[in-house]
């Protein structure tokens, strides 16, 4: 079985040229699907997205990783 790639905030975040709390935004919303890999142990989630859940969000947004100077849509 092959290992999920899973993306941390930070690393989403610069992916996106987005601040981390766009992210949480996001996912408390319910808009952007996340993992918690705390496994239910309580206190501050771990949080990571599935490539797979990323890249889904890029093509119904039509978003692609940050690129200098450019200005993405789908996100507020």
């Amino acid at each position: 079985m092959d290992k999920q790639h899973l993306i941390s905030r930070s690393q989403l975040a610069e992916r996106w040229g987005v601040n981390s709390k766009t992210l949480d935004r996001l996912r408390k919303t319910g808009r952007l699907p996340w993992l918690d890999l705390t496994n239910g142990r309580g206190g501050k989630p771990l949080v990571r997205f599935r490539e797979e859940d990323v890249q889904a969000y890029e093509t119904v947004t039509r978003m692609a990783p940050f690129e200098q100077g450019v200005r993405h849509n789908g996100i507020s």
